[in-house]
């Protein structure tokens, strides 16, 4: 029985998601939603609501060029993309005081990784209370940053805020400005950083936050988080600051602050993104944070924090002799590095051979390919410029991309569980030689 929910909730989630984009699709080539550039594509409206369903932020036409129905569409897709379907879904039932029957609970803790269930329920509540609250509170303070630069009118100011702050907790880095945030105040660039990396942290890491006693220890999961995602945001903050020193016109430390908060999953840019300009080290340590993403149940892609973490600390007890995985006086079992390697192996994978067709299909350079795949993949929404100039192989490589790294870390995570089998057959061991 478990193992058919485990079936059912894998179809519920990648279906619930096509369904979100293939309509999204449909409203796009609304008459009345229109583009400054002229007729839009059914491959351009594809890309475009596969963009802000997956919360990616890669385009093909600017989102500026759209009217407004069209990037209230956009914005639409991008929160219920963000959310998920089925989550937000459950959480609306909740809300409405309907308890929901032991199968969708099931199917609900099982997506949660193991989330305990009778807490299920609290968390739907956590999930939306939490995004209402962030997104409302980062709408304010962006209005007033608008407004403090002296550019706009209120109601101007009042629809960029909401816009940039649904798009930036979502982490979806869709901005209604063709250069993204180059040359915004560092108050709208702190507001908007904030706000990604709480839509980062993850739904299970806010919960356990919120519910915290002083007679409550926090698990593993949620350190880990908070480490991993500190460590991050550090080293990337004085790698980019290092590798873009250019004397007088060398990247800020907010600047270099900004790009490490938002290379892992935002797809905001506060300095210009060319590959003549950028330092190679700059683009290789982008890649590397792109496929690394957001951590579990937040807003983000990527293969996940705490993926790349226990990759990282296994091959740490591994150069220390350790037979086992410790991690805060704990082992961790097994069963989780072998599918967090899996994961990383998997990744890594789509990410080589999708921008070895990049590179045939756009005539670009192995690194610019990769750059723009790591941004599908990881759905972030950088670019080196490839997605927009992109022909219409190259549009459904990244569109297939951005598809699979949003569902790609749950339906992996699933469908590794349902292969889980229990058996008291143990047999012989022997070594391999490794070198």
């Amino acid at each position: 029985m478990t193992l058919s929910f485990l079936k059912k909730s894998q179809l519920y989630f990648i279906f619930s998601f096509l369904g979100a984009i293939i309509i999204g699709t449909l409203l796009l080539k609304l008459p009345w939603v229109t583009h400054s550039s002229g007729t839009l594509e059914w491959l351009d409206a594809l890309f475009i609501s596969t963009s802000a369903v997956c919360v990616t932020g890669l385009v093909t036409v600017t989102t500026s060029g759209f009217n407004l129905a069209g990037q209230l569409i956009i914005l639409a897709l991008i929160q219920i993309g963000a959310l998920g379907i089925m989550t937000l879904t459950a959480s609306i039932i909740v809300l409405m005081g309907r308890k929901m029957n032991y199968s969708n609970t099931i199917i609900l803790s099982n997506l949660s990784d193991s989330f305990p269930l009778k807490s299920v329920e609290a968390l739907l509540r956590t999930i939306l209370t939490f995004s209402i609250v962030i997104e409302f509170v980062g709408f304010v303070l962006l209005t007033y940053g608008f407004l403090l630069e002296g550019k706009h009118e209120f109601g101007e100011a009042v629809y960029l805020a909401l816009f940039h702050s649904v798009s930036a907790f979502c982490n979806a880095g869709f901005s209604t400005f063709d250069t993204s945030l180059i040359g915004m105040s560092p108050f709208i660039k702190i507001v908007i950083s904030a706000l990604i990396i709480l839509g980062g942290l993850g739904v299970y890491v806010i919960y356990e936050l919120s519910h915290l006693s002083h007679k409550h220890f926090l698990r593993i999961h949620t350190r880990l988080v908070l480490i991993s995602s500190l460590i991050l945001i550090v080293f990337g903050t004085l790698s980019f600051k290092i590798l873009e020193y250019q004397g007088s016109t060398s990247v800020s430390w907010l600047d270099a602050y900004f790009q490490s908060v938002t290379a892992r999953t935002a797809g905001f840019n506060t300095i210009t993104m060319n590959e003549l300009t950028l330092h190679p080290g700059s683009i290789i340590i982008f890649i590397t944070f792109m496929l690394i993403g957001a951590s579990p149940g937040g807003t983000g892609g990527g293969m996940k924090t705490t993926t790349a973490a226990l990759v990282f600390i296994s091959l740490y007890n591994t150069f220390k002799g350790s037979s086992k995985v410790l991690l805060f006086k704990r082992e961790i079992q097994q069963n989780n590095v072998l599918k967090a390697f899996t994961i990383m192996f998997t990744f890594i994978t789509i990410s080589m051979v999708a921008a070895t067709w990049l590179t045939a299909t756009e005539n670009a350079s192995l690194g610019s390919a990769f750059f723009e795949v790591a941004s599908a993949l990881g759905t972030v929404g950088l670019s080196l410029g490839i997605s927009e100039n992109a022909t219409g192989a190259g549009k459904v490589i990244l569109i297939i991309c951005m598809f699979v790294g949003r569902i790609g870390p749950f339906t992996m995570f699933l469908f590794l569980l349902g292969k889980e089998k229990s058996s008291r057959l143990e047999y012989p061991e022997e070594r391999v030689i490794l070198g």
